[in-house]
């Protein structure tokens, strides 16, 4: 009795554990803001769901101080996409990604493996799912996110994903090689 009674116990506080995470509302009009870190500056930069359809993604952009655009990508990419938009952007423009590139999205074949086989390709490095420590865990304006924590073999790049199959954004980058480190502040 002891046993099925501590059983219980230990299913309700984990499910209690797992209601408490935040899974924001990604869809046309949502915006996000993010921290960029880059060649040892921060900027703030915002990026937002400017059309979404069925095999179609504009995503618009805007770095302060910079300027703003659009990236657009297509069916071919988010199906199958599997590198990141790492370029620097090019203010004032309309820029239909590569087939085999997404920006702050993963594409369709990454969140199958994700669920699969608990890691992710991206840019020709595989990242595994770990376990966040307390201080890994991603917070937004003070409430964990529900995401995935996955890193690359070396331990050198993190990467949090927005467990939502729909939308699974890319909500941190740590460590990147490629291009700026993201950190999500808010979604609106």
């Amino acid at each position: 009795m002891k046993k099925i009674i501590l059983g219980v116990c230990l299913l309700m506080a984990g499910s209690a554990w797992a209601q408490d995470k935040y899974v924001p509302t990604i869809k046309q009009g949502t915006k996000l803001a993010y921290s960029a870190f880059l060649n040892g500056q921060t900027f703030p930069c915002t990026f937002s769901f400017d059309s979404v359809a069925t095999g179609f993604l504009k995503m618009g952009w805007n770095v302060e101080g910079f300027g703003g655009g659009t990236w657009v990508m297509k069916s071919k990419s988010l199906e199958s996409g599997l590198k990141g938009f790492w370029d620097q952007p090019s203010p004032g423009t309309e820029q239909v990604l590569a087939d085999d590139q997404t920006a702050i999205v993963f594409s369709k074949a990454q969140w199958d493996q994700l669920q699969k086989d608990k890691k992710i390709d991206l840019d020709n490095q595989s990242f595994s799912v770990k376990t966040p420590n307390e201080q890994q865990q991603l917070k937004i304006t003070g409430k964990p996110v529900d995401a995935f924590f996955v890193e690359n073999a070396a331990g050198s790049t993190r990467i949090w994903i927005l467990n939502n199959a729909a939308f699974p954004v890319m909500l941190k980058i740590e460590g990147n090689s490629l291009g700026a480190d993201l950190t999500i502040n808010s979604v609106e």
